[in-house]
């Protein structure tokens, strides 16, 4: 398995993080976790072949996680793409997907390829050598209210990729570390460090956790930043396990 960083800032771009983006090598697929809204910009700073993606899942519906789908799937119709792709939506929103991209002229009639949007569930999802284990995190809960006055399901999940023996998880966006802390136990983790409380993060930090990497990195925890100066003053955290965008990571 092979994980190839393209995003791994917050939900604001840096100069030096794109929103959340992750392209995944894992048995005979190649597939993209998350399309934040630089998508097309990290693809291409990384050289990924854009016909070389096979699906993408969207963890949930926040745009520096899914705004740049409408501009990848446009690079890959003016390239000439001709193989079909699959995309996964948390399946409370693909309607809403389904209309979003129609009204930005991106529908198979006038596509050079197929576009598929699926149904992202609870549960695994299973393909030739890979395995993903899809599971609801409590990250959108926050605007239950309001959303369910608006009819919408506030759906935001984490993600495991399994190759034989090899692991992957990714958190995507949590309320809380508690809510995945037994899911860190094995193989290489990637948790996001933007919502969680400072002292989960450090927590996290000590030696003992060597496969956990945090990513989702906001300003303040950049180098210099005032988290990264609470961390070392609180904590005696100096070094931050976090990565960057471009790292490659084999399994």
């Amino acid at each position: 398995m092979k994980i190839t960083v393209l995003g791994s800032g917050s939900a604001f771009s840096s100069t030096s993080r794109h929103n959340s983006c992750y392209y995944l090598e894992a048995g005979k697929e190649k597939f993209l976790i998350d399309c934040g809204s630089d998508a097309m910009r990290a693809i291409q700073d990384a050289k990924i072949d854009f016909f070389a993606v096979d699906r993408i899942f969207i963890t949930h519906m926040h745009a520096d996680h899914s705004a740049g789908l409408p501009a990848v799937l446009t690079a890959m119709h003016v390239l000439e793409r001709k193989s079909p792709l699959t995309v996964y939506i948390p399946f409370s929103q693909v309607e809403f997907a389904e209309s979003w991209l129609a009204n930005m002229f991106i529908y198979n009639e006038r596509m050079s390829f197929n576009i598929s949007l699926l149904p992202l569930y609870p549960g695994v999802v299973e393909f030739e050598g890979v395995e993903l284990e899809i599971f609801k995190t409590a990250h959108l809960e926050k605007y239950s209210e309001y959303a369910e006055g608006l009819g919408i399901d506030p759906l935001s999940f984490s993600v495991i990729v399994r190759e034989g023996a090899k692991r992957f998880f990714f958190s995507s966006d949590l309320a809380s570390l508690e809510e995945v802390k037994d899911k860190m136990d094995e193989g290489v983790s990637f948790i996001e460090a933007t919502h969680p409380a400072l002292e989960e993060v450090a927590a996290l930090s000590g030696g003992k956790n060597i496969g956990v990497y945090f990513t989702h990195i906001p300003m303040e925890l950049e180098e210099g930043g005032e988290w990264r100066r609470e961390l070392k003053a609180r904590f005696g955290i100096e070094k931050l396990n976090s990565v960057s965008d471009g790292q490659i990571i084999v399994l």
